[in-house]
């Protein structure tokens, strides 16, 4: 399991699992060290505030509680770093792109499948976990920040089209502030991925990556149980079988595709149409389970134990 920023909550179980956890558990003491440097940055140091109880590690060898486990100090160090390789590689490429600020970028951030004008609540009532349901990518455009929109939207369509594949490879929807929320870099291209190589370690942008931090949380007894908890919760519900919601939400996604067969979602006519309204009411009837069974049974354990280690609930 791992937490990441999810729909709405700021916690939600993830896609790593408990093999991939335990791995990490054994790396523990590493990670807190050297997961967390840009290649050739030096040790990193606690993040102010951060606290431990007598029980959790010591506070200074806990991980920082930004994603890849940065203190808020190196957080702003190594977004400023990609932003500027950005810029730079896109200006060689012959465009222009203004690096986005780091209250841009953790802006953008807090549309991870959720939206910070929408309730939690509303928001998996309207879009489930935004798999099927959003392709408006509120994400990227946010995350591309005012300066940086204006000038793609004065681009005429075929240099726009460049400008992207130039940007973000050959998914523009693996922008930064998206793949950084979801500590998954291993999607990325172009320019992005230039930028984000300048920051991160060969290891964190492998797509295998675990937060140490959510090994110190996710290891807790308390949290194991909550989990099965959620399991059998989501069981009883009529959901058998999965261990973590990225699994829905992946099965949700090939079905996606498989729909799709490659044509643009807005364009659907007929029964495609129908049927993707069909796969997006099994999207929110899902998700509102999840909600459910989250609220009952991990939402407090886990600001238990997170208090308990950081001296504050992390979600």
């Amino acid at each position: 399991m791992r937490i990441r920023r999810g729909v709405d909550s700021g916690r939600t179980l993830g896609r790593r699992g408990g093999a991939a956890l335990a791995s990490a558990a054994l790396l523990l003491a590493a990670c807190t060290q050297t997961s967390s440097q840009a290649p050739g940055a030096s040790a990193p140091s606690p993040a102010t505030g951060q606290a431990a109880s007598s029980s959790s590690p010591s506070a200074t060898t806990l991980p920082g509680i930004k994603e890849f486990g940065l203190t808020e100090e190196e957080f702003i160090a190594h977004v400023e770093k990609v932003e500027a390789t950005i810029a730079k590689c896109m200006a060689d490429a012959g465009f222009e792109y203004v690096p986005v600020d780091v209250q841009t970028v953790e802006r953008a951030q807090m549309y991870v499948r959720s939206d910070p004008e929408v309730s939690r609540h509303d928001y998996h009532q309207r879009w489930g976990y935004g798999e099927t349901t959003r392709f408006d990518d509120p994400v990227r455009t946010v995350g591309l920040g005012p300066q940086n929109l204006r000038i793609f939207e004065a681009l005429p369509p075929s240099d726009q089209e460049a400008y992207n594949f130039h940007l973000f490879g050959e998914d523009p929807h693996m922008s930064f502030a998206w793949t950084l929320d979801e500590e998954d870099f291993s999607e990325t291209g172009g320019c992005t991925r230039k930028g984000i190589a300048s920051a991160f370690t060969r290891y964190q942008m492998s797509g295998t990556y675990v937060n140490p931090k959510d090994v110190l949380v996710e290891e807790d007894p308390r949290i194991v149980k909550a989990v099965e908890a959620w399991m059998q919760c989501m069981h009883e519900a009529g959901y058998d079988g999965y261990e973590d919601q990225d699994e829905i939400m992946e099965e949700l996604g090939e079905r996606l595709d498989a729909l799709l067969d490659g044509d643009d979602p807005t364009t659907l006519q007929g029964e495609r149409l129908r049927a993707l309204q069909r796969l997006q009411a099994d999207e929110i009837t899902a998700s509102m389970a999840d909600l459910a069974c989250e609220i009952k049974h991990t939402d407090d354990v886990y600001a238990e134990v997170e208090r308990e280690v950081y001296g504050r609930p992390l979600g």
